[in-house]
């Protein structure tokens, strides 16, 4: 359901990552910000068949879906970037 987001935060750069949605994210929601960087290291860097990386989208996708309506703008505006 969210593949697109983990294959975006692969392939994005730096600089996309930190898009004005994602910016606006951590002030509104600070906390679940930090649930969400504290795993995106992993998801960016390690290896998608290391155990790390399976665990940490596996605790993104549970972040994710608790909290979608959280993430709305921030799943819209990754669509609107892959295009």
């Amino acid at each position: 359901m969210y593949d697109y987001v983990f294959e975006w935060l692969r392939t994005a750069t730096k600089e996309e990552r930190h898009c004005k949605e994602m910016e606006e994210f951590a002030k509104k929601h600070p906390v679940l910000f930090m649930k969400f960087h504290m795993q995106m290291k992993t998801i960016v860097h390690d290896d998608i068949n290391s155990q790390k990386y399976i665990n940490a989208k596996e605790e993104v996708t549970k972040l994710f879906s608790k909290n979608e309506n959280a993430f709305k703008d921030v799943f819209s505006a990754i669509k609107n970037m892959r295009k």
